[in-house]
């Protein structure tokens, strides 16, 4: 049973039992368990997004933490960051720490005497 089903199974399981109550059926009427009900999802029925991503372990780029590694961008050569979108948010680890930007598609971008240039991709699970 999906963690779908089982939310579905109790919302039906508590109206069925409240309506019960309301139309003062008899004790006699058969009653939808609530004992089912009792049990916490675990972290795997119920993840979405990134987390799920990562608890399958797919092989998509775009939750990964892992840095992107390249080679140091340049005018004429820039580093180029992928994206499904038209911005992405960068991290630069410098000697000084890590240097967060905003890189948007169009021109280059120097940070940190380096230059980045998004390429915008067709497709993603977003």
């Amino acid at each position: 049973e999906s963690y779908t089903e089982h939310i579905v199974h109790c919302l039906a399981a508590m109206l069925a039992a409240r309506a019960q109550n309301l139309a003062r059926i008899s004790r006699h009427a058969m009653t939808p368990s609530r004992a089912m009900c009792t049990r916490i999802p675990d972290n795997t029925e119920q993840s979405t997004g990134m987390e799920k991503k990562e608890e399958e372990q797919t092989s998509d780029i775009f939750w990964s933490r892992e840095p992107i590694v390249g080679h140091r961008g340049t005018k004429e050569n820039p580093a180029i960051v992928p994206s499904f979108n038209d911005s992405r948010v960068v991290g630069l680890e410098t000697e000084q720490g890590v240097i967060w930007f905003r890189l948007n598609k169009g021109p280059l971008h120097l940070v940190a005497n380096q230059y980045f240039k998004l390429q915008q991709i067709e497709g993603g699970d977003h």
